[in-house]
């Protein structure tokens, strides 16, 4: 009997020891995108938000553990440039754990945010080492904005710890990688075939624009209005373009690229309610819907 126990037990430590070394880097855009639906959904109903949250920590800790069991298949991965540009949901992903935490300890929430801000940051700078010295257009994909203008995170996150200033600075930041990138990857797109794999990815396009109009509605303290119009009208026409390749992509085989169908999604929406409520805010009708 103890034999079978051991057994058994040596069977379940060896399937999730083996669940844990398949969890790929792409899980933590899916937690981000978790973590901001919860907030998206938080007005409408606090167990949704209680929910989304708990879920995001649970993959966010799989991927901790694989980082821990397995580090050299991760330092395998980073060797990618998709999923070395990826890994910047995982701090992404932090940066609004922050907001989830601060109700309960401002100074641990804050500690977190500050190290996921600055985590980001060390990534833009290796990435673009590693992988613009030698450039390959060829390596070139959408997750290259989550690298770059991800880090925009930091500033929709901001306010919980009064940080605006700085919130409103990063956006520029990542609003002026956006610029370049958006040249630089469509360029890409229209050069170079894209892998089976990575076709997905496309859904990201619609991801950038709207995180910028996030970034910048939650951290300007008077916002033009005519500067976000042009941001939510080009956000929306990336939307629909990205809409009309959906049914394609969703017809592919899985790969861990489907994490691409979340986040962009939510920060869609996201951008779109912050500025429906400035414009109910600036005196125009918003229909109820």
């Amino acid at each position: 009997m103890r034999l079978s126990k051991t057994r058994n037990g040596v069977e379940r430590h060896a399937t999730m020891r083996d669940i844990i070394e398949k969890v790929p880097i792409p899980t933590a855009g899916v937690a981000l995108a978790l973590t901001a639906l919860g907030n998206l959904l938080q007005p409408a109903y606090e167990g949704i938000h209680i929910l989304c949250g708990a879920v995001a920590l649970f993959l966010i800790v799989l991927l901790a553990a694989k980082a821990i069991m397995f580090p050299q298949l991760i330092r395998d991965d980073l060797h990618n440039s998709i999923m070395a540009s990826v890994s910047g949901t995982v701090f992404m992903t932090l940066m609004q754990f922050s907001n989830y935490l601060a109700p309960l300890a401002f100074g641990p929430a804050f500690a977190l945010w500050v190290a996921a801000t600055m985590a980001h940051l060390a990534l833009i700078v290796w990435f673009t080492v590693r992988f613009f010295r030698p450039f390959k257009l060829h390596e070139v994909f959408p997750t290259y904005f989550i690298c770059y203008v991800g880090i925009v995170v930091a500033s929709v996150t901001s306010p919980v710890f009064g940080m605006q200033a700085l919130g409103q600075a990063i956006f520029w930041f990542g609003f002026a990688c956006y610029a370049a990138l958006l040249v630089l990857v469509t360029y890409r797109y229209a050069k170079h075939e894209v892998p089976e794999g990575a076709r997905p990815l496309f859904c990201i396009y619609t991801a950038p624009m709207s995180l910028c109009l996030a970034g910048y509605l939650t951290t300007a303290t008077a916002p033009s209005l005519a500067f976000t119009l042009i941001l939510e009208v080009a956000a929306q026409i990336l939307y629909i373009i990205v809409l009309t390749q959906l049914p394609k992509l969703l017809c592919l085989p899985f790969f861990p690229s489907y994490a691409a169908f979340t986040f962009p999604f939510v920060i869609t929406a996201i951008a779109l309610q912050k500025f429906l409520t400035l414009l109910s805010a600036s005196g125009f009708a918003v229909p109820s819907i």
